[in-house]
Formats: structure tokens, sequence, C-alpha cells
């Protein structure tokens, strides 16, 4: 198995090449960071230019996520942060309640308060404990991988690219087992203004509604109900 690794700007001067390839065993996939460890032993001067300019991996032109794997003939590029590269996006699945939005917020705000960004603002989805009467007990979501993350990856990129006056965007979501009042989903918006922050947060809070493919169980007092397009409820054993 034969991957080759494209490499631009900064961190082409840096391995000094426009690209390397690296063999493996013969294998259906390998794991991005697997490949990335490779890289940076191969490399290691890399690890400085990485943390002078955060890269951005791209598996045949698409964004990569931490849950990517590369298999046999997948192109690879290595790039720096793309034009206005204070502009940035963070996109995660997490399965437990350890979610530090303070910790989140005051990050954002100071890094981005000195540059000029006067807004943010902020999602958090939480479960709720009664729905139609009924006591919720447990929300399972079930994640489609890899294009869940994919698909959060694509919404936070292009809505950044969609305004110059946005400077950052996170979008967190949960997948496994919640509890009522647990978080669930925490999106950050970063902006010139309110109005933008605002804007842009709404579109996105519809785009993770309807683009991204999870799957939510409700277990209540009353059986258990999958949850499907605007909160339409099917009783489990039902069909």
């Amino acid at each position: 198995m034969r991957i080759v690794v494209k490499f631009f700007s900064i961190f082409r001067d840096v391995v000094n090449s426009n690209e390397v390839a690296l063999e493996y065993p013969q294998h259906s996939e390998i794991p991005l960071r697997k490949l990335i460890d490779d890289i940076l032993a191969r490399y290691p001067q890399l690890a400085l230019a990485f943390n002078e300019a955060e890269p951005i991996i791209l598996i045949n032109g698409s964004t990569a996520t931490g849950t990517d794997s590369i298999k046999d003939g997948d192109e690879i590029a290595i790039v720096p942060p793309l034009s206005g590269g204070d502009r940035r996006v963070y996109t995660s699945l997490f399965s437990s309640n350890e979610i530090d939005i303070d910790g989140r917020i005051d990050k954002l705000a100071n890094e981005y308060g000195e540059k000029g960004y006067g807004a943010i603002a902020i999602f958090v989805g939480v479960v709720k404990g009664y729905v139609d009467g009924h006591r919720v007990n447990e929300l399972i979501y079930e994640a489609y991988e890899p294009y869940t993350s994919k698909a959060l990856d694509k919404i936070a990129n292009e809505e950044i690219v969609n305004s110059d006056r946005i400077g950052a965007i996170e979008i967190l979501h949960r997948v496994g087992s919640s509890k009522p009042g647990e978080k669930t989903l925490y999106i950050a918006v970063v902006a010139k203004k309110r109005k933008e922050a605002i804007d842009v947060l709404l579109r996105i809070l519809e785009r993770v509604k309807h683009e991204v493919p999870i799957f939510k169980l409700e277990r209540r007092d009353d059986g258990d109900y999958w949850i499907v397009g605007e909160s339409k409820r099917i009783k489990r054993g039902s069909i």
C-alpha cells in the first residue's frame, strides 16, 4: 500500500519536497493519526512548523477529521491555514458531559477580542427531562461515521468562508447515551458584530439538524421512541 502525501507552502520548505511516498503492508486502510505520526517521525522538524501554523489535512480535497482513515489511492495534502489565518473552525463528537463551556468561551474571548471581534454567540442543547408529559430516562445518539464528522466539518468551513467577518466557529455534538439535563450540542460563533454572530449561529443550528447523520432514540417511562424528521416520534417495535 503506497500513500503519497503532498506538502504546500511552509510545510513544503520544511520537508524540501512537493510530495513524499510512504509504503505500508497491504491493508485496506490505516488511521489518519498513524500517517501523521509516521510523517513526523520521518520529518521531526515538521512538529515545529505545525506549532507555528496549525496544519489542515485534506483527503482527496476534503478536510479530514481525527476519525478518518486512509485507503490505497487516496491523495493526502498538508496545507497551512488558508487566507485569513486567524480564522478557524473546530468540530468534534464527544461521548461524555465534560464540555468546559466557560473555558472555551474565555479562550475565544481572549484570543479574538484582541483582534477586533466583539461578539460570541453560543448555543447549548440539553436533554429534556419530560416530553409529551412523559419522563425521559435516556437519549441515545447514534452517529454514522465518518460521515457525521465530515458533515460537521463541512458546515463549519462553508459558513466561515461565506463571511469575512466571522473569526471562529466551533461545533461539538454528543454521541452515545445522555441523561436529562446533560449537554448534547455546543455551537459557538465569533464575529465582528452581534447580528452576524447570531445569524450564522441560527443557520448552523438548522444545518446541523438537517444535514448531519445523527439519529436519536428516546427512552421514556412509556417506551422507546425513534426521533425522525422534524421531531416525529415513532414507538420502537410499532412497525
